[in-house]
């Protein structure tokens, strides 16, 4: 995993926790959290966008 895949990774977990702090219901969606970051990156960074939701999925589930 490379160091830009790391800082998508703590970018989402760290929006995670800003939600899970801010929101008044529990609703986490980290797939809009990524599309946000799709749409707000560079297209080249697509690719480690995904990995790095992956990465942060599985830290959730297990």
């Amino acid at each position: 995993m490379n160091a830009q895949i790391l800082n998508f990774v703590e970018q989402m977990e760290a929006t995670l926790l800003n939600d899970i702090v801010t929101a008044t219901t529990l609703e986490l969606d980290l797939y809009a959290i990524a599309n946000d970051m799709i749409a707000q990156n560079n297209k080249t960074d697509f690719p480690e966008i995904c990995q790095a939701y992956e990465v942060v999925k599985h830290h959730l589930i297990g």
